[in-house]
């Protein structure tokens, strides 16, 4: 018998595709069982960070385990300055914050994210809106590359 190496490559090729197709559809994968329930699954969903808050409470000192040693002062002055301080900064430094840049409606679908997948304490709607609008004016969408100079 005599197998070219084109040959040999395509068969080993064709192989391993074979293979990595079964893999996929869970033929070499043992059955897997639906995990059991535990303590922790069955409990109440934990409370916000921070600690427990009054319904609509914004946090008013940041909890002592916090990992940073960002003061009110890290985040532009301005209305809304200290509620999105402690809000934010109880999770996260105020770098986090600095770094992005995005419209209103971003920062709202940030701070939903935040409030359902991290657990963040929910405002009530006054106070969500102020730091809404602190974020989105002082934190607004970066412009991409500079002015073309042809169109001055």
């Amino acid at each position: 018998m005599n197998i070219s190496m084109t040959g040999a490559v395509t068969l080993a090729i064709g192989s391993l595709a074979l293979l990595m197709m079964l893999d996929r559809a869970g033929g070499f994968r043992p059955a897997r069982e639906a995990p059991a329930a535990t303590a922790s699954s069955t409990a109440a969903p934990p409370a916000a960070r921070g600690g427990p808050l009054a319904k609509g409470a914004i946090p008013k000192a940041l909890p002592p385990d916090a990992k940073h040693q960002d003061t009110i002062d890290s985040l532009p002055a301005g209305k809304g300055q200290e509620e999105t301080f402690y809000l934010c900064a109880a999770c996260h430094g105020t770098a986090l914050i600095k770094a992005q840049g995005m419209t209103r409606d971003m920062w709202d679908s940030t701070f939903q994210l935040m409030v359902e997948r991290h657990a963040m304490a929910n405002p009530d709607p006054d106070d969500r809106a102020l730091i809404l609008d602190y974020l989105a004016t002082n934190f607004p969408p970066r412009r991409r590359g500079r002015d073309n100079p042809f169109l001055k």
